[in-house]
């Protein structure tokens, strides 16, 4: 099989840049003389926050690579602001989707990746949240499907259709 790309979706890039721009001038025209330290730092935080989405949405509008790969062999998840990241399939037990909902709304989707063997070495942050959720051991990557021009469902099914199928056999020899 050949390679699969998977861009930026431009639209939600462009709608992001809208949003971000008017948070950002909005908060801009705000009067600072007659609040306290407290709301104008909360108010400069803001700020700072939405323009940092102006930022990130015109490097995702002026993007000509892919976001996402994928081959036979493995996946390449290319960051805006770093180093693209390699999952070799034959290190992979299963994908499946997670949702983040607000008050019953959708508010960003992701594929989550159970790994064959956990971290060799967990930071502090890993080994609490392993300790806290078990069931959460195996998960080391995720891919953020809300600003990939592509359906969760149909990234899923390509990604679950490269796996090699294990035999119970083959999972019990492994743990």
């Amino acid at each position: 099989m050949k390679e699969r790309h998977f861009y930026s979706s431009k639209i939600k890039s462009l709608i992001l840049l809208i949003i971000s721009c008017v948070f950002t001038f909005g908060l801009s025209y705000t009067d600072f003389k007659d609040e306290n330290i407290f709301i104008i730092g909360i108010l400069s935080l803001g700020i700072a926050l939405f323009s940092f989405g102006i930022l990130y949405s015109i490097l995702l509008l002026v993007r000509t690579e892919p976001l996402l790969t994928v081959t036979d062999k493995q996946i390449i998840v290319y960051n805006v602001l770093r180093k693209p990241t390699f999952i070799k399939f034959d290190e992979v037990t299963l994908f499946f989707i997670v949702d983040m909902r607000h008050y019953g709304i959708k508010t960003s989707s992701y594929i989550c990746v159970i790994m064959n063997q956990p971290k060799k070495n967990p930071n502090v942050l890993d080994k609490v949240s392993t300790t806290v959720f078990p069931q959460l051991k195996g998960i080391r990557y995720s891919i953020q499907t809300d600003i990939l021009n592509v359906k969760a469902k149909v990234l899923l099914e390509l990604l679950n259709s490269r796996i090699r199928p294990y035999s119970l056999l083959d999972m019990e020899n492994k743990f």
